[in-house]
C-alpha cells in the first residue's frame, strides 16, 4: 500500500489492529513515508503508531489526527511494531527489513528514547510483546532460512530502564523463514467460570505462542514461567487449507474453556482450529475461502467474537461464529 494519508474507514491490506478499530473515523497525514507496513494502536486507544518504508516510525493522537512524534533510527524500512501493555505500555517495539529491533520507550509525554537494541539474522518479519502478566518479552519472527523465532527477555519485570538487563533466548520454529506468530491470552478461562472446580484452577493460562511459516505449517508452543525454554505442543492441519500461510491470530479469551486460533494463506485460504480445554488436541471448526491473497487476521479486542480478514489489493471481510462452528459473514451493513 502507497497512499498519502491512512482512512480508518477502509483499512489498508496489512493492518491488523485498524481493521477491528472501534475509533471514529479519522485520517493521518502520511504523506512522504512511502508504503505503509504496519499500523498497531496502544492498549488505550489513544495513540497509532505507523511503520513504513522510509524507515521512520511515527506516533499519532487518535483524537484529531495530530502526529505527535518520529522515531528515527532504522536504516531500512520498517515492517512490525507492537505496544507495550499494562505496567509496560511506555513501551514501543518496531522492527525493520534488516533484522534491526529497537525498543522505545516514552520517558516523558511525547520523549522517546532508546531502550533496547537488537539485531536479527534476515528480516524480522514481526514483534510481539508478550501479554504482561508474563513479564517484559518480545518475540521476534525471523525471516531467514532458519526460521528462528527469537525472545527478547527482561529480567526485572518490575521496572523499565536503559539499565535494565536483558536475556536473548531463540528455537527454530520453521525452516525457510517466519512469518507470523500471536500470543495466547494470559486470562486463564476458568477465572470467568463458576463451580467447585474454579477454585483449584490456574489463575493464569499457560503462556502459548502459536506462528507459521514458509514451511506451511502452523505451530503451536509452550514454556515454562520465566519464558526461556520452548517446545512445540501441535502442528494444526486442514484439509482445503493450501499455500503458505501469511498470518495467524489467537483469539482474545471471552471466558469458555475453549481456545480459537486462526490462519490465512497467501491462496486465500482461512482456517479456524479449535482446543476444547487446555491439554486436548485441536481441532479443525472452519474452513473457507476469501477472493485474494490473506494479508493480516484480527480479532475483535474486548470478546474475540468477530474475525477480521483483510485480503488482496485493499480487500477486507469480517466474519462471526454461526451454526455449528461455521464462520459467516457479516454484512457491511449490519
Amino acid at each position: 500500500l502507497c497512499h498519502p494519508s491512512l482512512s480508518l474507514l477502509r483499512a489498508p491490506p496489512r493492518q491488523s489492529s485498524l481493521l477491528l478499530s472501534p475509533m471514529p473515523c479519522a485520517s493521518y497525514n502520511l504523506a512522504g513515508a512511502g508504503t505503509l507496513y504496519d499500523a498497531q494502536y496502544d492498549s488505550a486507544a489513544r495513540r497509532l503508531a505507523t511503520a513504513s518504508s522510509d524507515g521512520v516510525v511515527r506516533i499519532f493522537s487518535t483524537s484529531g489526527g495530530a502526529q505527535l512524534g518520529e522515531l528515527r533510527g532504522h536504516q531500512t524500512p520498517v515492517v512490525s511494531l507492537s505496544w507495550g501493555a499494562g505496567s509496560f505500555a511506555s513501551l514501543l517495539a518496531s522492527s525493520s527489513e534488516d533484522g534491526s529491533v529497537t525498543i522505545w520507550r516514552e520517558v516523558r509525554p511525547q520523549e522517546w528514547q532508546t531502550e533496547h537494541r537488537l539485531h536479527v539474522t534476515g528480516a524480522a518479519n514481526v514483534v510481539a510483546f508478550c501479554p504482561p502478566e508474563y513479564g517484559l518479552a518480545l518475540a521476534i519472527a525471523g525471516g531467514d532460512d532458519l526460521g528462528i523465532v527469537t525472545m527478547l527477555i527482561r529480567n526485572e519485570r518490575a521496572k523499565a530502564g536503559p539499565g535494565s538487563e536483558w536475556q536473548v533466548r531463540s528455537f527454530p520454529a520453521h525452516q525457510g523463514g517466519v512469518a507470523a506468530l500471536s500470543w495466547a491470552p494470559s486470562t486463564s478461562p476458568a477465572t470467568m467460570a463458576t463451580g467447585p472446580a474454579v477454585g483449584r484452577a490456574a489463575a493464569m493460562a499457560p503462556c502459548r505462542l502459536v506462528t507459521c511459516g514458509a514451511d506451511k505449517a502452523v505451530c503451536v508452543w509452550q514454556t515454562d514461567n520465566k519464558l526461556l525454554d520452548w517446545r512445540k505442543q501441535f502442528s494444526l492441519t486442514a484439509a482445503g487449507f493450501s499455500g503458505h500461510p501469511r498470518d495467524v491470530a489467537w483469539r482474545p479469551n471471552v471466558g469458555l474453556p475453549s481456545s480459537l486460533i486462526a490462519a490465512g494463506t497467501e491462496e486465500g485460504s482461512v482456517a479456524v482450529w479449535v482446543q476444547d480445554m487446555d491439554g486436548r488436541d485441536w481441532r479443525l471448526q472452519s474452513c473457507w475461502q476469501v477472493p485474494g491473497d490473506v494479508r493480516r487476521l484480527s480479532w475483535s479486542r474486548t470478546a474475540g467474537v468477530v474475525l477480521g480478514v483483510s485480503f488482496g489489493a485493499g480487500g477486507s471481510a469480517l466474519y462471526r461464529e454461526g451454526p455449528c462452528g461455521k464462520w459467516e459473514p457479516i454484512p457491511l451493513d449490519a
